[in-house]
């Protein structure tokens, strides 16, 4: 499986292959990013992946969420990204125009506390500001607009409480 990773460094690609007998479940794999390969265990929880590295045990927790046209967003620590699969990113013509040109409706990807709004309704956002803070699973992630545009609703405030799928800011 080939998967395009869209970070503000740029972009990435990445491989992966089982090694041995994987589940559906989890198992061992071959990761190679932009030519670097490791190997790790992964396995599904609640909220995504579990990953250990095999090469020094570290381990890594990624709350998988799944958007349309076989993309997804993975929160980590200290990072939110948007995963295309099989390089389909940037190649869907007018799904993609069209998807551009519509509001963005940005939904809180698990449950957690918003710790920080940082827009307000009317201001003008560019593509990866970060929109607002969510706390989950001990972890702050900052969920960024997708696309330039302008904050159009605000759904939410500093300390709620919200569950997965909660709306928490529109951009047009």
């Amino acid at each position: 499986m080939t998967i395009e990773l869209t970070l503000p460094s740029g972009p990435r690609t990445v491989s992966i292959e089982p090694i041995g007998a994987a589940t559906a479940d989890g198992g061992d794999f071959r990761v190679v990013i932009d030519g670097t390969a490791y190997e790790i265990n992964a396995r599904r929880t609640d909220l995504g992946l579990s990953i250990l590295y095999k090469s020094d045990q570290r381990s890594v927790d990624v709350a998988v969420t799944e958007r349309t046209g076989g993309e997804y967003l993975l929160q980590l620590a200290r990072a939110t990204v948007e995963v295309a699969v099989d390089g389909r990113r940037g190649r869907r013509g007018s799904a993609s125009d069209a998807a551009t040109k519509g509001s963005q409706r940005l939904q809180a990807p698990m449950p957690g506390r918003v710790v920080r709004v940082l827009v307000k309704p009317g201001e003008a956002v560019t593509a990866r500001q970060g929109l607002v803070v969510v706390e989950a699973m001990k972890m702050e992630n900052e969920l960024a607009a997708s696309r330039d545009g302008h904050v159009k609703e605000v759904s939410v405030t500093e300390g709620q409480l919200v569950e997965a799928g909660r709306l928490l800011v529109v951009i047009d």
